[in-house]
C-alpha cells in the first residue's frame, strides 16, 4: 500500500496521498476488498473532491454520504450502473470506518433514470466553431452533420448512420428527415441548420449514407468514436439531443408534436427536461393561461 501511485499522475496527489492511504489502511482490515481496489477507487474519489470540487481535506467532508452520493451519481455519467454501484459500496465501507458519524441522509437511488444536461447557447456557438475548424474536409462535414442531426433534429447516434441523401427532403416549408429502422418517423430540421444541410447534400454521393461508411458496426458508439479523433472541445451526442428537446420545450412546441418527432409513445423524461425550462413570471403566467384555448 505504501508504494501505490495512481496510473495517471495528478499535481494534487502529493497533498492527498497520506490522507488516502491512511483511510484505506484503516478500512482494509474491516472490508472484503483488496488494498489495491480500495486505493484505486478511493484515490480517484479523493482527487475529484479536492481538485474538482475544492473541498477541504477532512474525513468528515470527503467521506460524507453527501460527497459519495454526488460522486457516484454525477461524476462520469458514462459509467455503467453496476460500476457506480460498486464504487458506492466501496466508498461507503471506507466512510463507515473513518467517518462513522457522517451517515444521516438517504442516498439518491441509482435506479433513477437520468438525462443528459443540455448545452447552453454559448456552448453551442463554440461547437459550431469546433465543427468548421476541423483539420480535414471529411471531419468538418461529419462534425457539421453531427450538430445538424442531433441538435437540429434530435437524432440518436444509432439514427445518424442510417440517413441517406434521399431521406432528406428540401421544399418550400424547410427540410425534413425520414428516419427508418425500428423507430420510423419524419423529423423537421430546425431552420438554423438548413444552410449546413443543403451544403452537405451537395457534396455527398447518393448511394451511401450521408455520414459515409462507418468504421465500426456499433451504431450507438458512432458519434463518440468520431469525436475522440477531432480537435478542440468536443460535444456529446446525447447532450446535443437533450439541447434540442429543451429548446423546443422552451419555445412552446406542443408536447404531442415533440413526441412525434422523437418517435415515442411515452415521454417519461419530460419532468427532468422541464427542470431546464424557466417558469414564467406571474403576469406572463396569467396571460398565457387566460388566452383562448379552443382551436
Amino acid at each position: 500500500m505504501t508504494n501505490y501511485k495512481p496510473q495517471r499522475s495528478h499535481p494534487e496527489w502529493t497533498r492527498i496521498e497520506a490522507f488516502v492511504k491512511d483511510a484505506c489502511s484503516l478500512a482494509a482490515p474491516k472490508t472484503t476488498y483488496t488494498a489495491s481496489l480500495l486505493l484505486t477507487v478511493t484515490s480517484a474519489f479523493a482527487l475529484w473532491c479536492v481538485a474538482d470540487q475544492g473541498w477541504p481535506l477532512q474525513a468528515d467532508v470527503i467521506f460524507s454520504r453527501q460527497a459519495i452520493d454526488m460522486y457516484c451519481s454525477q461524476e462520469n455519467p458514462d459509467r455503467s450502473e453496476g460500476t457506480r454501484r460498486n464504487y458506492r459500496a466501496i466508498l461507503m465501507r471506507v466512510s463507515e470506518v473513518v467517518a462513522p458519524e457522517e451517515h444521516p441522509d438517504a442516498m439518491t437511488p441509482l435506479s433513477r433514470k437520468r438525462i443528459a444536461e443540455p448545452y447552453s447557447n454559448e456552448e453551442m456557438d463554440e461547437f459550431s466553431l469546433w465543427a468548421v475548424g476541423q483539420n480535414s474536409t471529411e471531419k468538418r462535414r461529419r462534425a457539421m452533420l453531427m450538430l445538424a442531426f442531433c441538435a437540429g433534429a434530435g437524432l440518436k447516434s444509432s439514427d445518424v448512420s442510417t440517413i441517406y441523401p434521399d431521406d432528406v427532403v428540401v421544399d418550400n416549408l424547410g427540410i425534413t428527415i425520414t428516419v427508418g429502422g425500428t423507430n420510423p418517423r419524419l423529423v423537421p430540421l430546425e431552420g438554423q441548420w438548413e444552410t449546413w444541410m443543403i451544403a452537405i447534400l451537395a457534396q455527398v454521393p447518393r448511394d451511401i449514407p450521408i455520414w459515409g461508411k462507418p468504421n465500426r458496426t456499433l451504431d450507438g458508439k458512432l458519434l463518440s468514436s468520431f469525436t475522440q479523433y477531432t480537435v478542440g472541445q468536443r460535444p456529446r451526442g446525447d447532450r446535443l439531443r437533450a439541447t434540442w428537446s429543451v429548446d423546443h420545450l422552451r419555445a412552446g412546441t406542443r408536447i404531442k408534436e415533440l413526441m412525434r418527432a422523437l418517435g415515442v409513445d411515452k415521454f417519461e423524461s419530460l419532468p427532468r427536461y422541464l427542470e431546464f425550462v424557466d417558469a414564467l413570471d406571474d403576469d406572463c403566467y396569467r396571460t398565457e393561461l387566460r388566452g383562448e384555448v379552443r382551436p
